[in-house]
């Protein structure tokens, strides 16, 4: 399993700035982190059965958050015996507080994204990616555009960068470490299963909460996606979804003529 060396760390730190990501293998125990995800999957047929779930935000082209319930504690525990909070700290000091806990619930037959930075450009954050389960690229590895984060990008400069994707596939308890200001996006799910992916993100420095699994009442939770809920979001989300090069197009033009 991974440990941080502390003697390390130089290494780290120069990885990190020319790659912009650092992957550790073998983090967080595999076998608690399999029952996570068949409760997070039971959790979802029984809230779409019922009726609960949303129209539209991210429904429709397959990308869900998540809080993944005061269950899945024992991955930020894990994070924190092996010493990732404390590289996290090194790489970012900002990163001061406990961090947000999250989750991106990739369903089958989901649509690739529109490349994004995660929050803005103008504050950068730290977040730290857990596979769940095996992530590969049949369901949906994220794709990260390699060297977009040393430098700022606007939409239409970064489309003509065409910078190289890479999709880095995880095996569970294998952790990813970024930058928010690494362009990157989600990618089809071509399995029949939901792919989920544990998030620990830095914004504003951590969770404002003593306990970041307080919220929700520690119950697992879906929640939209970027997407509105509203007929037009659900239009624009469909259109988006179905016809990739359209919201290229529209973001590349938007962002051309805020320039």
């Amino acid at each position: 399993m991974f440990r941080l060396q502390p003697a390390q760390l130089d290494e780290y730190r120069s990885a990190f700035r020319e790659d912009g990501y650092l992957l550790l293998r073998r983090v967080v125990p595999m076998a608690p982190l399999e029952q996570l995800c068949q409760r997070l999957c039971a959790e979802f047929a029984r809230a779409k059965n019922a009726g609960e779930l949303f129209s539209g935000g991210g429904m429709i082209s397959g990308h869900l958050n998540c809080f993944p319930g005061a269950g899945s504690r024992f991955v930020l525990d894990a994070l924190v015996e092996a010493g990732v909070l404390d590289l996290v700290r090194a790489l970012s000091p900002q990163a001061e507080r406990l961090p947000n806990v999250g989750c991106n619930f990739n369903l089958p037959s989901s649509s690739a994204q529109n490349h994004h930075l995660d929050g803005y450009a103008s504050q950068p954050f730290m977040i730290a990616n857990v596979a769940a389960v095996t992530t590969s690229v049949s369901n949906g590895a994220m794709q990260l555009s390699a060297g977009s984060h040393k430098r700022d990008y606007k939409y239409w400069e970064f489309a003509l960068a065409r910078l190289p994707a890479l999709q880095l596939e995880l095996s569970p308890g294998d952790v990813l470490l970024r930058p928010s200001t690494h362009w990157h996006r989600g990618m089809p799910n071509r399995t029949r299963t939901p792919r989920p992916m544990l998030g620990f993100s830095w914004e504003e420095g951590g969770s404002p909460l003593g306990d970041p699994y307080s919220v929700h009442e520690g119950q697992i939770k879906f929640l939209p996606n970027r997407y509105g809920q509203s007929l037009s979001g659900q239009l624009r989300e469909r259109a988006f979804a179905s016809l990739p090069s359209l919201g290229a197009g529209y973001l590349f033009l938007r962002s051309l003529l805020q320039s």
